[in-house]
């Protein structure tokens, strides 16, 4: 009996470590070049992902402290797509690379398709299009890369700079009900960060009906905006002392505007190899598919509006197409557990008692110099 428990268990040794060396293989650049062309690309990705999603299941069985396994809704989200997932996912793609903004990028970048740009290594590429530190996870050939832009080419940031009595009277009002509607913020895999908290206006496209309906002027306001894009659109606060560690929005071809709503100095972000500081009432605008960070060092909570809007280079068609494919990569296994991160109930853990404080700070502090 135990000799037969044995081979079993040394069985089933040998076909966990050939999965793990098979999957090791087909993720080299090359092997997934070949495998994920368009006639095999859904099919592709749909094994690859439940290959994944049994080896978490595995790892989260094996792990000692549970603390430190997989969290369970990952693991579910993983072995539960479905191929026409993926294969809708394609359809777009196609969409995506017959656009005349995205072929002039692969004309520029010597890329014959865009379903070759994931195994090209194309922020090291000198172009236009391109740099170092741009890195989200679907790239968008065809749009210009940079890390921050000056508010005055945007048609939208004059009418918000204009509301911001009415933007700020609207988020004290909310702050000074315990804060409602925030919440603790959770990134993709389930971890909380620390210090950060979110009141969510819109997420991949849905409406958070009743923190629109406490801020009705705000809500109403954002969603009269040329370009107005409702991936994630929210407050943000940041508390004293607190860090956002270096991360990249899933895709380039999306301007992020900041609203400066309560900013204390010492407070910062980096985007890219540049640092910028907030000033109250004025819009910060930026490129999220860099690498960037934010820094609270000051006292007192930072609180922007977080906004979100097509880039000036795409063309209304264009949009309609990109709109599509986002909706299709949000349902990623990431996606699909982000989505239902953002929309569960959790409390905030918002410095309250500061909030006065970083307000009577900022009217009092002339607004801080750049950082190059």
């Amino acid at each position: 009996m135990l000799a037969k428990a044995l081979i079993v268990t040394g069985a089933a040794f040998w076909a966990f470590l050939a999965i793990v060396f098979a999957l090791a293989f087909f993720e080299r650049p090359r092997v997934r070049r070949w495998l994920e062309r368009p006639q095999r690309y859904a099919h592709a990705l749909f094994v690859r992902t439940r290959i994944q999603g049994f080896l978490m299941a595995v790892a989260a069985r094996l792990r000692a402290d549970p603390r430190r396994a997989p969290p369970p809704e990952v693991v579910r989200a993983f072995r539960s797509v479905r191929l026409d997932e993926f294969k809708r996912l394609r359809a777009v793609l196609q969409e995506v690379e017959a656009l005349p903004t995205v072929q002039r990028g692969l004309s520029e970048l010597g890329i014959p398709s865009i379903f070759e740009v994931p195994y090209r290594a194309v922020h090291n590429r000198k172009s236009p299009y391109t740099a170092p530190l741009q890195r989200p996870s679907y790239y968008i050939p065809g749009v210009p890369a940079h890390t921050f832009y000056d508010p005055s080419e945007f048609p939208w940031v004059a009418p918000l700079e204009a509301a911001f009595p009415t933007i700020k009277r609207e988020l004290l009002t909310v702050l000074h009900q315990n804060g409602k509607g925030f919440k603790t913020y959770m990134n993709e895999t389930n971890h909380h960060l620390e210090g950060w908290n979110t009141f969510n206006f819109y997420f991949y496209g849905k409406r958070f009906e009743e923190n629109c309906a406490l801020c009705p002027e705000t809500a109403a306001l954002l969603e009269s905006l040329p370009r107005f894009e409702r991936d994630h659109v929210m407050f943000s606060a940041l508390n004293p002392h607190a860090h956002i560690p270096p991360h990249t929005g899933p895709m380039n071809g999306i301007i992020r505007g900041h609203l400066a709503l309560v900013a204390p100095g010492g407070a910062y972000i980096k985007v890219g190899p540049g640092e910028r500081t907030w000033e109250e009432g004025k819009v910060l605008v930026f490129d999220d598919s860099y690498v960037h960070e934010v820094w609270n060092h000051s006292p007192n909570v930072r609180i922007v509006l977080f906004m979100n809007f097509w880039h000036p280079c795409f063309s209304t068609d264009e949009i309609a197409v990109l709109e599509r494919f986002r909706a299709a990569y949000e349902r990623s296994p990431l996606g699909r557990v982000h989505e239902d991160n953002q929309a569960a109930q959790r409390a905030h853990d918002v410095a309250m008692q500061a909030i006065a404080r970083g307000t009577e700070a900022a009217a009092a502090t002339p607004p801080t110099t750049a950082r190059a």
